[in-house]
């Protein structure tokens, strides 16, 4: 398994979780979209947070030096992660002060965050992964693979638990 098998699972967890998300937007009645929306951002939020951590074992530990289109390829991976950290932020503040009939405004943060992480994912999959396999080692690659293999696995382990506990805080089982 490549490097970028690895991270295209993790990018399909993600979309996965993102299509879930854009689901409950459509969801008329605005206490039960706010209710789901909220579930699925704090499993999102927790696999955007694992999903970064292998971003930073894959393009920032690697020995060799980027050139420099590597250079601006490793930016926008960096000013992506900022902008996914600014609207966490803002959803993090949202969903502390959302009242059960806050369907409204969550489903448009919800909204912005799904197009957002669409544009983020296909971007990085055009343009940093090429630029990186252009100046990674196979030795480095290798490594990796076997780290982003391990990360991915670990990743989907704890989505699934992040559901059950979700689930178990939210329906009072907790």
């Amino acid at each position: 398994m490549s490097v970028f098998d690895s991270l295209s699972g993790e990018h399909a967890l993600l979309l996965k979780l993102v299509g879930r998300l854009e689901r409950a937007a459509a969801e008329t009645n605005d206490r039960t979209a706010a209710h789901e929306m909220r579930n699925i951002l704090l499993v999102l939020f927790k696999a955007l947070e694992a999903h970064q951590t292998l971003e930073h074992l894959i393009y920032d530990e690697s020995p060799e030096p980027p050139t420099p289109a590597a250079y601006r390829a490793l930016a926008q991976v960096r000013k992506q992660h900022k902008a996914v950290a600014d609207l966490r932020e803002e959803a993090a503040s949202l969903l502390n002060t959302l009242t059960p009939e806050g369907g409204t405004v969550i489903r448009e943060l919800s909204l912005r965050l799904g197009a957002m992480l669409r544009r983020l994912i296909d971007e990085e999959e055009r343009t940093v992964w090429p630029t990186f396999i252009a100046y990674a080692g196979r030795s480095t690659l290798h490594r990796l693979s076997r780290q982003a293999h391990e990360q991915h696995r670990a990743m989907e382990r704890d989505v699934n638990r992040y559901w059950a506990e979700v689930e178990s805080y939210m329906t009072g089982d907790r």
